[in-house]
This record gives C-alpha cells, structure tokens and sequence, in this order.
C-alpha cells in the first residue's frame, strides 16, 4: 500500500522532469537556428546588403506598408522558418503596425520549402498548395496595409 502512495510522486518527478529536458532542446533548437541567422543579418547589415536589398524591394514591400529590409525577414520566413524570421526581424528597426503585417503574412507563407516538401512526399499538390499560400499570404499582407491604422 505504501507504494500505491508514492507513485504519484514518483509520477510527478518523471514528468517534470521530462518537461525540463524538453525544453531544453526546445531551447537549443531554437537557438541553432536564431543566432546563426541574427549574426548573419548583423554581418548583412554591416556590409550594405539590407540597405542594398532594401532600394531594390521597397518599391515593392510598400503595398503592404513594409519598408524594403522587410524582403530580408520574409526570404528568412519562407526559406528557413518562422524563428529565422525573428532573428532578422531582432536585428532591424520596425515599427509595431508593420510587425503585425509581417507576422500576418508570415503566418500563412512561413517554411514553404520545408512544407511543400512535406506536401510533396504526402502525394499532395504542392504547387497549388505553395501558390495558394504566397497569393493568401500577400494578400493579407496587402489588405492588413489597408485596414491597419498607421499609429498601431
């Protein structure tokens, strides 16, 4: 009977500790694919590619309210991840409504390579998946624009 007691316990200790461990690699998942990618920004930044990136896209990123270095946050989104995204979007300067736009559409539009590979291997259609995702994806973006107030 005294056991019976304990197992709850017992229970209890296993499992936070495998809460723990879990979100440890979780934590270091994260942060192997975030530092790698925010040193990466930083080195971008220093030698002129966003500035440069930033004349080419802004004629572009304006009809979602988006200043042109916000092509380097969303490249980062569809190609590597959402937290790849993150790390670029921490090493610039954006402002909260144009934040929200960003997430939105990245919301929708994030790890299109991982995904339509997914997709592909699951016998989906991944062209029309990956086609639906970026129009859904720029049109939120584009309506966001529009609704949004510009003093969010």
């Amino acid at each position: 009977m005294s056991n019976d007691t304990h197992a709850p316990i017992i229970s209890l200790k296993a499992s936070l500790f495998e809460g723990i461990k879990q979100g440890f690699y979780a934590f270091y998942s994260l942060l192997k694919v975030m530092i790698p990618v925010y040193i990466i920004i930083a080195i971008m930044k220093e030698l002129g590619v966003v500035e440069w990136m930033a004349i080419v896209f802004s004629p572009y990123m304006k009809y979602f309210g988006l200043p042109g270095e916000a092509a380097l946050v969303i490249v980062s989104g569809w190609t590597v991840n959402l937290y790849g995204a993150i790390a670029a979007l921490a090493g610039l300067s954006f402002t909260a409504r144009q934040v929200t736009i960003l997430g939105i559409m990245l919301g929708i539009t994030h790890s299109l390579v991982m995904e339509t590979a997914i997709i592909t291997r699951m016998k989906g259609r991944p062209l029309i998946v990956l086609l639906f995702r970026l129009g859904m994806g720029l049109i939120a973006g584009f309506v966001m624009n529009l609704i949004l107030p510009y003093r969010l």
